[in-house]
This record gives structure tokens, sequence and C-alpha cells, in this order.
């Protein structure tokens, strides 16, 4: 059972792995695309049958940020308030970025869907988040993703 676990939790950070490869690439195919969902998806399985609520808070948030990236509205939308629920739940289990990183992505959800208002609001609760992330190299990666777009007009 162990052995099964491992190689799990290893295909999980696989296609976590391969998410951001996809998600980064400038120009995406629409097999592309399909195949960032499908690794997203495929990751976020393997944490919930080997991880912790941590690891299935960032799958979440990584099927919430592909959605963004496709200019998805509704699931993008729907795993950035999942990942937001799934954060206030269990605070304490989590790391000081991945409070910033929920806030973060709802508000990119909400730019996407074009409530300029609730954006604007988890985006500065981002902001003030990402500026207390006591690690300075998760601060420093924090602030690269926040400054990144897309952020669909909504002003940063």
């Amino acid at each position: 059972m162990a052995d099964d676990a491992a190689s799990i939790r290893s295909a999980a950070i696989a296609a976590h792995g391969e998410t951001w490869r996809l998600l980064e690439l400038p120009n995406r195919t629409p097999a592309e695309d399909a195949a960032m969902i499908a690794a997203a998806r495929t990751s976020l399985q393997g944490w919930l049958q080997v991880g912790m609520v941590v690891n299935e808070q960032r799958g979440v948030w990584l099927l919430a940020r592909a959605h963004v990236a496709l200019g998805q509205e509704r699931p993008a939308l729907e795993y950035a308030l999942g990942t937001l629920a799934l954060t206030e739940a269990h605070r304490d289990e989590l790391q000081d970025f991945d409070v910033a990183f929920a806030e973060e992505i709802a508000a990119r959800a909400f730019a996407l869907s074009g409530n300029s208002s609730r954006a604007a609001e988890h985006y500065q609760k981002a902001r003030e988040l990402g500026r207390a992330i006591t690690d300075e190299e998760d601060r420093k990666v924090f602030v690269g993703q926040l400054d990144s777009e897309p952020w669909f007009s909504l002003p940063t």
C-alpha cells in the first residue's frame, strides 16, 4: 500500500509540474490547453488520495489558475471560491503564502467575471497578505505572480 501511495504522490507532483510548464507557455495550442486542465485535475486527484489538506487547497488553486489562464469564467470562479473555502476552513494548516494565493486567485477570477469591485477587494487583501509572507523567497515568488497577467483590465 505504501508503494501505491508513493506512486500516486509522484504522479501528482509530475502532473503539477506539467500544469505549470503548460501555464507558462506563451502561446498554447488548443491541445495544450486541454492537456493543462487534464494535468491540473490529475494532480488534484492524486493529492485527494494521498495528500494533506494543504495539497488539496493548492490543487484546487491550480485548477482555478488554469481556468483563469484560459479565460473560462465559470470554472475559474468555482475553483477560486473552493480555494477560499478550503483556506478559511483550514487556515491553521496552511502556509502564509497559501492564504495570500487564495486571495490572488479570487481576485483574478472575479476580474475575469467582470466583477471589478470584488476583484479589487481580493486583490488588496492579496497584496497585504503578500507583504506579510515571512519567507523572503516565498514572498518574492508571490509578488512575481501577483504582478503578472492576466488581470482582465483590473487596475493593479
